[in-house]
């Protein structure tokens, strides 16, 4: 498990999991989500091979690795879909992707925090987390807004014992936003459908290039050519069981 986070994400996290945040937002209270069939792409169109090239060579790890807890039948493993490094997306309300390999008999938290803030930007509860594969959460649905230049971590956790918080099972990750320039903005505007994602990994844009496939995938459900994209790009991140389910699920 990797765990070389900044000192004040370190001590946010460890308050929160003691003490519970603030600011708390079920699941079940969030906005009905807007249709995006009109935005969708059609089946016919698939992304090809993607190459994720990070913008920061060498960078600092500080994803954190869940794992696994329990034995057997019992087992279960929890990551969030994120690169080892600050990952990076040009959204304002861009979306957070984990993975779970079978539903748990357990709550499930999602949290998103800022450096040097106690307060989170939003935490997400549910009383079971009976969803089990790649899964996702819009940032748009909570009305969260990530400021350009600023690290956020978030956090996912399963709660076996809400009255022992160090018995959770818990992965995190850190996203940056920053501002396209003036050469991505070009190429985006020109581009096609299939090759955005292609365009924003070799950018070193790892949420929306995820968020594009994704987008894909919701609208064109039965393509494996598209599952078989977004799975090449789990891999390149080391996120192998979170893709071999991607290429398992129909």
């Amino acid at each position: 498990m990797r765990r070389n986070l900044s000192t004040s994400f370190r001590w946010i996290l460890a308050a929160l999991l003691c003490a519970g945040g603030a600011e708390i937002v079920r699941a079940d209270d969030a906005p009905a989500k807007a249709s995006a069939a009109a935005q969708a792409p059609t089946s016919t169109q698939t992304s090809a091979h993607v190459r994720f090239r990070p913008q920061t060579k060498d960078a600092g790890s500080v994803r954190v690795t869940g794992g696994s807890r329990g034995t057997g039948e019992s087992s279960v493993t929890l990551d969030v879909l994120a690169p080892d490094e600050v990952g990076i997306t040009t959204q304002e309300q861009p979306s957070l992707f984990w993975y779970q390999s079978k539903p748990a008999n357990a709550k499930f938290e999602l949290t998103l925090l800022q450096d040097n803030k106690v307060k989170p930007i939003v935490q997400v509860q549910m009383e079971r987390s009976s969803k089990a594969g790649i899964q996702r959460l819009k940032l748009a649905d909570y009305g969260a807004k990530l400021t350009p230049g600023v690290e956020y971590q978030w956090v996912i956790a399963l709660v076996a014992d809400p009255d022992n918080r160090s018995k959770d099972l818990v992965a995190s990750g850190v996203i940056k936003r920053i501002e396209p320039d003036a050469n991505l903005k070009t190429k985006l505007a020109s581009a096609t459908p299939a090759a955005l994602a292609g365009i924003y990994a070799d950018a070193g844009i790892w949420y929306d290039a995820l968020s594009v496939l994704s987008d894909q995938i919701e609208a064109a459900p039965e393509s494996q050519a598209l599952r078989q994209t977004r799975a090449d790009l789990l891999r390149q991140v080391g996120l192998n069981t979170a893709a071999s389910s991607d290429l398992a699920s129909k």
